[in-house]
């Protein structure tokens, strides 16, 4: 290729202009050949005002790392730099750029990064973590894919589970600006009511403590563990009525027998 008549290779790339020159190295580009990748774990930006506001002031400040990708480059760790950038009304950033590596290696590495700094949000790591395990063929199970990550098994098992939640909670912790702490996201999922799930979420995104839904959770359980139980002999013959005790326990227990009774008639009728 032909350079223009007083333009340096240095020239075309800072103006964004080149399609194979430079392919590893620190560069300046123009924003626009930095393509954003469909399989990045992060589906939801948040907080973003501060970021934007600091670029503004001074730039990006560490370099977007990329990897080439026809003429443009794909971002492999930055993307909220990129999009704070856009926001920001930069034209041109620094970039590092690194050899194109196997895509499951690149997955592995980015889904480590992200589970250590907590980067992403619990149900877009849940989704990660769920298509490493079903598309790596070196990773056979839960165990093989908590060695990958330095997480215990049981952590993974507990963020897989974040997956098992309702459709709908789902998408509104997805796509919630609110955070929830990945610790959170597992106790919430191990509740078995539906709607106690529901309120554990909406107190979550609403900023209350994750000590306070901890406490919730526990004193639900203990209330799970708690049972009344009533029980009368005549004769041979032995009744009882046993159920979870709390608010209303002695009417559900009374709706019990009664059933029981309605049913004894029909049996003798």
């Amino acid at each position: 290729m032909k350079l223009p008549e007083g333009k340096s290779r240095l020239d075309l790339v800072k103006a964004g202009l080149t399609g194979g020159w430079a392919k590893r190295g620190r560069l300046v580009v123009n924003l626009d050949r930095l393509l954003e990748d469909p399989r990045n774990e992060r589906k939801t930006y948040r907080n973003m005002e501060g970021l934007i506001a600091s670029v503004k002031a001074l730039g990006v400040i560490e370099p977007i790392t990329v990897t080439p990708e026809g003429d443009g480059f794909r971002i492999l760790t930055g993307h909220r730099r990129a999009r704070a950038a856009r926001a920001a009304g930069v034209t041109e950033v620094e970039i590092l750029v690194r050899e194109p590596e196997d895509e499951l290696a690149r997955r592995r590495k980015s889904i480590v990064s992200n589970v250590q700094r907590e980067d992403v949000g619990p149900v877009d790591m849940a989704e990660a973590l769920h298509s490493l395990l079903n598309e790596d063929p070196t990773i056979k199970n839960q165990a093989a894919l908590a060695q990958v990550i330095g997480k215990t098994e049981a952590w993974v098992s507990g963020m897989l589970r974040v997956l098992t939640l309702p459709a709908e909670l789902q998408e509104k912790v997805g796509t919630s600006q609110h955070s929830v702490a990945y610790e959170t996201m597992m106790r919430i999922a191990r509740v078995e009511d539906a709607v106690e799930q529901r309120a554990l979420v909406d107190a979550a995104l609403s900023g209350v403590p994750a000590g306070e839904i901890r406490r919730r959770i526990n004193e639900r359980k203990e209330q799970g563990r708690a049972t009344e139980k009533i029980t009368e002999s005549f004769g041979n013959y032995t009744a009882s009525v046993q159920g979870p005790a709390g608010s209303g326990a002695n009417e559900r227990m009374r709706t019990a027998v009664e059933a029981l009774l309605k049913k004894l008639r029909l049996n003798h009728s």
